[in-house]
């Protein structure tokens, strides 16, 4: 059986390299963006080269503006990134932190109570001890505090974990829609390119789909998908703490310690 430490461990291990991968994959859409920007610089900067054909001139001027249209799309995908991927990692982890400082303040209530019983034993071992005394009362409240203190970072911990999954599913399904968004409008932008490239190159007589192309004209078979279906929110739990503790305190019996976290 996995210690409540073990699990905590596990948790930031997940949520650290769903960082790490958007962190990665957000650097690499950056390079990406800037690089179309230079890609379309380049090419506007060689419609100069054309001197006899307006038409096939505009058409270089066409793909070079091109670039800086998809570009935008591409910034708004990496936004959409840290929407979906990043910030609700960020704020589990924020939630995981809580339910660590929990686990501290329970150990810090359960180190007080067992010295403070301690105390009391041995007090009641010699009457002429000179040790400080505590009478029942005190302990009672001691592990009663100890006790409230458990049954809320086990309540919370529990509820934290059995989210997890959910959680990361609602991030990939959300990063799924961005991803969908992006690409449909970059190919929607192209496609309204289509017939002035088409007409250019047979013109020129370019054969500009080249051995390699992959075929892409079942697209169109997919539901599409509106630019907003990634709404940026961060994932959160509702976790009705004071009513659950209340469940839990009532079936406990009292002075028993056995149960609550020791690691």
């Amino acid at each position: 059986m996995k210690s409540y430490l073990q699990e905590m461990e596990e948790m930031r291990n997940c949520y650290d390299s769903l960082l790490s991968a958007a962190a990665a994959t957000t650097n690499s859409v950056y390079e990406f963006s800037e690089a179309m920007e230079e890609m379309g610089t380049c090419l506007l900067e060689k419609t100069a080269l054309n001197y006899d054909d307006d038409e096939s001139g505009k058409v270089l001027m066409m793909l070079g503006k091109a670039q800086f249209e998809l570009q935008k799309f591409v910034d708004s995908y990496r936004t959409n990134i840290i929407n979906t991927i990043t910030n609700p990692s960020e704020s589990l982890l924020k939630e995981l932190q809580v339910v660590e400082e929990m686990k501290d303040l329970c150990d810090q209530k359960r180190v007080e109570y067992e010295a403070m019983r301690a105390t009391y034993c041995e007090k009641g071992r010699s009457r002429h001890s000179k040790v400080e005394s505590f009478s029942p009362e005190q302990l009672q409240t001691s592990f009663l505090e100890y006790q409230e203190e458990a049954a809320l970072f086990i309540f919370r911990l529990k509820s934290l974990k059995q989210g997890q999954f959910l959680s990361i599913l609602t991030q990939a399904a959300r990063h799924h829609a961005a991803q969908l968004s992006f690409f449909r409008r970059g190919l929607k932008y192209l496609e309204a390119l289509e017939p002035y490239v088409k007409a250019v190159a047979e013109k020129q007589r370019i054969d500009y789909h080249f051995s390699g192309l992959d075929d892409e004209s079942d697209i169109d078979d997919y539901s599409s998908y509106q630019d907003n279906h990634s709404d940026g929110s961060e994932l959160s739990f509702d976790y009705e703490i004071n009513d659950r503790v209340k469940d839990l305190s009532a079936s406990r019996s009292p002075m028993d310690v056995s149960s609550f976290p020791t690691d």
